[in-house]
Formats: structure tokens, sequence, C-alpha cells
């Protein structure tokens, strides 16, 4: 699969997970938290399609998708952000899930 398949599989998967996906402008690169009970990923619009693919890879590695059919070619690039230790600047990243009440 080209990159921009992958991408567009990884971005179908996420929400086939029933979690929201938004491209967002700021100063980090992206991650998955929880606001009010929604689960979200947000990720920044101004990436490239390659860093997002990154981004989205990461994130799904560390959810449980045992029970859940993901395409061989999005799982290897699942798989890959794991292998090479995917990182991110650090204080760039949504690292944990955070729950935010009023």
């Amino acid at each position: 699969m080209k990159e921009d398949e992958i991408l567009s599989g990884l971005e179908k998967l996420v929400e086939s997970l029933n979690i929201q996906l938004r491209y967002e402008k700021g100063d980090f690169a992206g991650g998955y938290c929880v606001l009010e009970d929604k689960r979200m990923m947000i990720v920044n619009s101004a990436l490239s399609p390659a860093m997002r693919l990154k981004v989205l890879a990461r994130e799904l590695a560390t959810m449980n998708l045992d029970e859940v059919f993901v395409l061989p070619a999005l799982r290897e690039a699942i798989l890959e952000a794991v292998r090479q230790g995917e990182t991110l600047a650090p204080e760039n990243v949504i690292a944990q899930p955070i729950t935010l009440e009023n």
C-alpha cells in the first residue's frame, strides 16, 4: 500500500474504534485523550502525511486491537512504529490519556 492509503486506512481504523479524529493547529505532534467521556485523537494539521501516519500508528500501538480486524499493511505500520520506538519530541506529544472535568 502507498503511504496515503495507509494513512487513510489508519484514519478509518481510528474512527471504527469510536474515537473522534481531529486535525488541529498547535505546538504539538498529537495523541490520544479523553475529554468529558469523549475519546479523541488529535493530530497537528501542519504535519506531513508521513508524520501524521507515525502519530496515528504510535497511538494505535498502545491500544488493544486483538479483537479488531486490521488490514495486514496497517498492522505492519503499527508494528513498525513500535519497532522504531517511534518518538516525537516529548514536550510536543500528548502522551497519556487525560480526563478533564468541569
